[in-house]
């Protein structure tokens, strides 16, 4: 059973959170700004003994996840492509060559010539994605040159003693391989049904508000299967107790930020793709910032932020599928460049867990 759920759920969500966000049959509809496979034109170029660094950008906005991986060389000709794509000759002999080892290649517009009209709307969200991150990462190395940064990833200790049924109840129904009713009873998150083996999860522990007292964060081994800084649940301490903070599934993802802002990737039945921005206060996620991209409300600018998400919170359904639960008059527009600098501005950070025996 356990292989068989391995080639639906756990492929879509590979896809999903390596950015092309594809969906299976059952979960939400696929929006039309997310890629989903590869088109014939992509697989056209890579048996021409070349690659696209991100395949198929023109067609869905990319996230962190596709480009965290890369060094800086590679985040700079990532960012290049898109000119590339569109026919941009390069001076800088470094590129240039790059790009004419690529069959798809074909260098027809003098740089001076090439205007940014060219690009589409994911395009150009992309390019200035890119750029914001590059921004953000030279922001990051300055910073640690000048001081060092301690993560405040806490050994286990008699206060996270708490956690330790929850760690064994998850490294448990990973090894006996679980069914999908065993494990919502247990409260054992879905995600892990996928995995083949306990140490193919971890945990760490991390005190995300600031209060000395450890969180428990729950996620997989290997970041490349949901991307950097995915977690699976995250646990607070409440009168002795643990306590779920949030948990994801296949289609709403939550990651850690490296400022401990937790973020919540979900796109909804209706096509709206949803970025929450959170911080744990008192055992309770606060919002920080709300983001959507919504189609629906304008085609050619769909990025909206939400004003005073705080406070409509209480009385919404986030989780409800198929209508948005925020009140039409909380959308605000924002310039897309605005909305790429937004979300580079919360980087996920990887994180290493301490594998399940």
């Amino acid at each position: 059973m356990k292989n068989r759920r391995k080639k639906t759920a756990a492929a879509a969500a590979a896809l999903m959170f390596a950015g092309l966000m594809a969906f299976p049959a059952a979960a939400a509809p696929q929006p039309a700004c997310i890629a989903g496979a590869r088109s014939d034109r992509e697989l056209t170029a890579q048996t021409m003994n070349s690659t696209y660094l991100l395949p198929d950008s023109d067609t869905y906005y990319i996230t962190e996840a596709d480009i965290s991986w890369m060094d800086d060389n590679e985040l700079m000709l990532a960012r290049n492509e898109f000119y590339a794509r569109k026919g941009r000759k390069f001076v800088t002999k470094s590129i240039r060559e790059y790009f004419e080892r690529q069959g798809w290649y074909h260098g027809t517009i003098e740089p001076d010539a090439f205007s940014p009209d060219l690009f589409n709307r994911y395009e150009q969200a992309n390019v200035d994605f890119i750029v914001a991150y590059e921004n953000k990462r030279q922001q990051k190395k300055q910073a640690s040159s000048q001081e060092v940064t301690v993560l405040q990833q806490l050994p286990p200790s008699t206060e996270t003693d708490e956690y330790t049924g929850l760690t064994s109840l998850y490294a448990d129904s990973i090894r006996e391989d679980w069914s999908d009713e065993e494990l919502t009873l247990s409260g054992v998150n879905s995600l892990t049904g996928e995995l083949d083996q306990p140490a193919d999860a971890g945990y760490l522990y991390r005190d995300l508000d600031g209060d000395g007292k450890a969180e428990l964060l729950i996620g997989p081994s290997d970041s490349q299967l949901y991307g950097s800084g995915a977690v699976f649940e995250i646990y607070t301490i409440e009168d002795g107790l643990p306590v779920e903070v949030a948990s994801s599934s296949e289609n709403s993802m939550y990651y850690l930020c490296g400022d401990n802002t937790i973020l919540r990737e979900k796109v909804f039945s209706d096509g709206k793709w949803e970025l929450d921005y959170y911080k744990l206060v008192d055992g309770e996620l606060i919002y920080k910032d709300l983001l959507i991209m919504d189609e629906s409300r304008n085609a050619a600018n769909p990025w909206f932020i939400v004003k005073n998400a705080e406070m409509i919170w209480e009385d919404a359904d986030p989780d409800a599928t198929g209508t948005s639960w925020i009140p039409d008059q909380e959308y605000a527009p924002i310039e897309e460049k605005k909305a790429m600098e937004l979300r580079a501005s919360y980087a996920t950070e990887p994180l290493v867990f301490t594998a399940m025996q």
